[in-house]
């Protein structure tokens, strides 16, 4: 009784938690949408409220955070283009201790105290790499179209246009995020910010270190000068190149991921064959205490080889 109670309130959690989240992302776009309108008509005093729209709308003024924890969660999120919220988090950590906990409890048959340990630590390890996963996912879209707007500044530059007008440019020209990014600098340096300054924010809000390398660059440039759209040209070619030598690496894995797919498919074509074959004995691992164990073993040795082998793939994709 109590495990179909656990399975009939999963479903129904998830939904609370995905309408709130969902409640919470509306109220972020609109906020948004408002802040432009704010960047268009206000003029000196736009800086606070914007400040004060966004410490409304922030995770740390919904649950009350300390100051330098809510910098470290808007940190962090500002990492991933601020597509993802702390609610969001939430979300993820209530789902995987839920799934983690039913599948403790009902197919490896442990006591509610380990089921709860390893609910807990779902809880506290799948929002960690979820945020990873967002953060490198933004990082990589930034990079598949920084190229871009590098070459449209160098040709700026070369043409003749100052270096705040050929990142207006590129800001306007270039797809998101970088076209976005370029176009938050540009609003920062109407009200007063330096341009610099104004990229070093991108830069810590972005991390990748091509972007940084362009930020150097540009102050080195407007206190010593030399030729900026030669060095623009330059990374520009390095990106490319890392960018074509990482596809290539991610062609010659394809073999091993396939093969690697393969395997993690065969359990399950070969479990239900013998399902299609002999229904009395492959039914005794899902009616015997100890058969759901050995199932539940064997799929946490499968997902554990598969991460391992993704994490050996990634790395060597780097």
């Amino acid at each position: 009784m109590p495990n179909s109670a656990l399975l009939l309130l999963l479903p129904v959690l998830t939904g609370m938690v995905l309408l709130v989240v969902r409640r919470n992302d509306r109220r972020r776009q609109f906020v948004e949408r408002r802040l432009t309108a704010i960047t268009a008509a206000e003029s000196s005093s736009e800086p606070v409220q914007r400040l004060s729209l966004l410490r409304a709308v922030s995770p740390g003024a919904i649950f009350q955070l300390p100051r330098k924890y809510t910098a470290r969660f808007n940190a962090a999120f500002a990492a991933t283009g601020n597509r993802i919220g702390l609610l969001h988090l939430i979300a993820a950590g209530l789902i995987a201790s839920i799934l983690v906990i039913g599948f403790a409890k009902i197919i490896l048959a442990l006591s509610s105290a380990y089921a709860i340990l390893f609910g807990c630590v779902a809880a506290a390890v799948i929002p960690v790499i979820f945020l990873k996963m967002a953060q490198a996912r933004y990082r990589r879209h930034f990079l598949d179209v920084f190229p871009d707007a590098l070459d449209l500044v160098g040709r700026a530059v070369k043409a003749g246009l100052p270096v705040n007008e050929a990142l207006a440019t590129a800001g306007h020209e270039i797809a998101d995020p970088v076209g976005s990014e370029l176009r938050r600098a540009l609003d920062q340096v109407q009200i007063g910010v330096q341009m610099v300054d104004a990229l070093q924010q991108i830069a810590a809000r972005v991390r990748a270190a091509d972007f940084r390398f362009m930020v150097v660059a540009l102050a080195l440039q407007s206190k010593t000068g030399g030729s900026l759209a030669e060095t623009l040209a330059n990374l520009s070619k390095v990106i490319r190149a890392r960018k074509a030598l990482r596809l290539k690496a991610r062609a010659l894995t394809a073999e091993a991921k396939a093969s690697a797919s393969v395997l993690a498919a065969l359990p399950f074509i070969v479990g239900g064959a013998m399902w299609m074959m002999n229904r009395d004995l492959t039914l005794t691992l899902w009616v015997d205490p100890r058969g759901r164990f050995m199932l539940g073993l064997a799929f946490v040795s499968l997902v554990t080889g598969l991460t391992t082998m993704y994490v050996i793939v990634k790395r060597a994709l780097r």
